[in-house]
């Protein structure tokens, strides 16, 4: 008896565990909200340029990385704009991170970070290794949310 309660849970709770989404898959359908709506333009490696609101590295509104030794979180008040560089080391990129007061600096980042954001036309997602630019403009005014 006690075997045909496991089996009968296994095939209640399998179709629902399939149903949501195990296996992976770029969902840009559904993106985290940040906890400060920025507006930026993202370039990716094909060129294309998106202009976005929301944007986030991970649901997060600042850069993370590494400079030298040090883990270093950038956040977007400060940055003008992200240059994406070479592959530094693996998995990690460079970027030249240029702040709102002009000052430069020289980062490696983790190209699997996710970045989000939400354009006219829908929400986008992209990964940092298929980015070529962002420009970060500013917080967005609470009226034109």
């Amino acid at each position: 008896m006690k075997r045909f309660y496991i089996v009968l849970s296994l095939l209640f709770v399998f179709p629902m565990l399939m149903g949501m989404g195990i296996g992976g898959g770029n969902l840009a359908h559904r993106i985290p909200v940040p906890d400060k709506n920025f507006s930026a333009t993202i370039v990716d490696s094909q060129g294309v340029t998106t202009k976005v609101s929301q944007i986030s590295f991970d649901g997060k509104t600042y850069l993370a990385g590494q400079r030298g030794n040090t883990n270093v979180t950038i956040p977007f008040d400060k940055i003008s704009s992200v240059q994406v560089g070479t592959p530094a080391e693996e998995k990690k990129l460079s970027a030249l991170i240029t702040l709102k007061d002009g000052k430069t600096l020289n980062i490696k980042v983790d190209g699997s970070l996710p970045c989000y954001g939400s354009a006219d036309f829908g929400n986008v997602q992209v990964e940092f290794k298929d980015i070529r630019k962002v420009d970060i403009h500013g917080i967005v005014p609470k009226e034109t949310q």
